[in-house]
């Protein structure tokens, strides 16, 4: 099953095949002409006959789905971060269907391949890829959005509940400003005013660095929200 997945990865024809192409492949309801043109579909063929589960099935739909959005990138690219991510104990083609395994939709597929294009194309470096592969995995997608509200550097007073979602996934912190300085009223024209005024902290949240670097990529990410 690796190697087949290895294949698919390294495929030079992964660009000529369409997610209806790989579902009929995968039903085989396909014509050995179309095989013939589009080598790669053999190895999908492959990975279905050895995946028989219905949870088999939508996990090669989930690997294919993210694959595909690396069509337009060379064999020998996708093969380099293959490589990169190789270690002494795990491949990098089995680090990538690991992760995949852990998206539980196929919009987080299609995010991840984006991530992995962003990788292979030194947009991101690859601590900050196998932070975001994580975020990717962890967060509802459609919270991720919040952290365009905020420009790089910014320090804004926000509703804390209001974004609750990447607070909790660590994508801004909270920085406290400065005590304004407490005065004592000495002119009180009635029992109602306060002796004191003064005192306050106001809150300010900023992103922190994995926010930021989300936030400079977030619309490649998710296109559909540009």
């Amino acid at each position: 099953m690796q190697e087949q997945f290895n294949e698919i990865i390294k495929s030079r024809d992964l660009r000529e095949i369409t997610m209806e192409v790989v579902e009929n492949a995968i039903d085989h309801e396909i014509s050995s002409e179309v095989l013939k043109e589009i080598p790669v579909l053999k190895s999908i063929i492959a990975v279905k006959n050895i995946y028989t589960s219905f949870s088999d099935r939508i996990f090669i739909k989930k690997a294919i789905k993210a694959l595909l959005e690396l069509a337009d990138v060379s064999a020998e690219e996708r093969s380099n971060l293959e490589s990169e991510l190789t270690d002494d104990e795990t491949k990098g083609s089995e680090k990538i269907l690991l992760a995949i395994d852990q998206l539980e939709t196929f919009e987080k597929c299609k995010v991840y391949g984006r991530l992995c294009k962003l990788r292979i194309q030194n947009r991101i470096s690859i601590d900050d890829f196998l932070r975001l592969t994580k975020l990717i995995q962890d967060a509802y997608l459609d919270d991720l959005i919040l952290v365009t509200d905020f420009k790089s550097g910014e320090r804004k007073e926000i509703h804390e509940g209001d974004y609750y979602s990447i607070l909790t996934l660590g994508l801004i912190y909270q920085e406290p400003s400065e005590q304004k300085p407490i005065k004592i009223n000495h002119r009180r024209y009635n029992e109602y005013d306060d002796e004191i005024s003064g005192g306050e902290i106001k809150f300010n949240y900023v992103l922190s660095d994995l926010g930021q670097i989300l936030n400079e990529i977030y619309f490649e990410l998710f296109p559909k929200s540009n």
